[in-house]
């Protein structure tokens, strides 16, 4: 590879010395010398015939005129590094633009939901969560049964801290399998987060009775003794409690 390297650099300054002293580069082929570090004259060549660059007669030539070209770039998608250079501009990091823009059925899901949510908070889930949940059921993108109404209304509370990213992960690993209303689900399901402080003090007290030995394990100074506690509490709250918080609220209390 070094070699190769070296012959075109070699044929750079060969062919520009050339032409600087009024000469014209001849059609040859030439073979490299990596002793001398330079190429050597192996055989003329004068016509196209010789490089066997000749037409195939059975593909006949097709004369495509300006008015048709562009009407076919008018119908044609936006080209990947225009919708890179649309979404950067629109906050969301180049990475995830970058995969987004890879695949025309993700790129246009995206610009869909974009237009309702956050753009950043819409690429983070489809870049990441959407596609874990694609892949996992080994689906692909033109097959998924959800559309932008089931992503938009999911990320709407998100977007609001009505539930968690926790609740709406699980969510989305339902909506990929057999799609339903967002809304309804979340209602009927009791699944809106648990922000006020009253009641996540009333479930921290009763965790903080119910598991006094890690209690006594975390003042003793063992930190995973508290995770344990917080575990216990998101699960009495079916996940619907914010973490941070409740450890906050937790450390007060002990």
């Amino acid at each position: 590879f070094k070699s190769i390297v070296k012959a075109i650099e070699y044929e750079i300054q060969r062919q520009e010395s050339e032409v600087k002293k009024g000469k014209n580069i001849e059609q040859e082929t030439r073979a490299w010398d990596d002793a001398k570090g330079m190429t050597i004259t192996m055989r003329k060549k004068e016509t196209q015939a010789d490089y066997m660059f000749i037409p195939d007669p059975d593909l006949p030539a097709i004369n495509l005129k300006d008015a048709y070209i562009k009407k076919i770039s008018k119908i044609l998608p936006e080209k990947p590094a225009q919708k890179i250079k649309k979404f950067i501009k629109k906050g969301v990091p180049k990475t995830d633009a970058e995969i987004l823009a890879s695949d025309v059925i993700l790129a246009k899901l995206f610009e869909k939901v974009a237009k309702e949510i956050n753009p950043l908070l819409a690429a983070k889930w489809l870049r990441r969560e959407l596609m874990r949940v694609v892949n996992y059921n080994k689906l692909d993108m033109e097959n998924i049964p959800i559309t932008e109404k089931h992503l938009i209304q999911l990320l709407k509370l998100v977007e609001a801290d009505k539930i968690t990213d926790t609740t709406a992960q699980k969510i989305l690993e339902q909506l990929i399998i057999k799609p339903f209303d967002v809304d309804d689900h979340v209602k009927k399901q009791g699944l809106l987060k648990v922000g006020d402080k009253s009641d996540l003090e009333k479930f921290c007290k009763e965790a903080i009775d119910e598991n006094k030995k890690a209690i006594e394990d975390y003042n003793a100074g063992e930190e995973k003794a508290l995770n344990f506690v917080v575990g216990q509490i998101m699960r009495k709250t079916r996940g619907t409690a914010d973490p941070e918080k409740v450890k906050e609220i937790l450390k007060k209390l002990i």
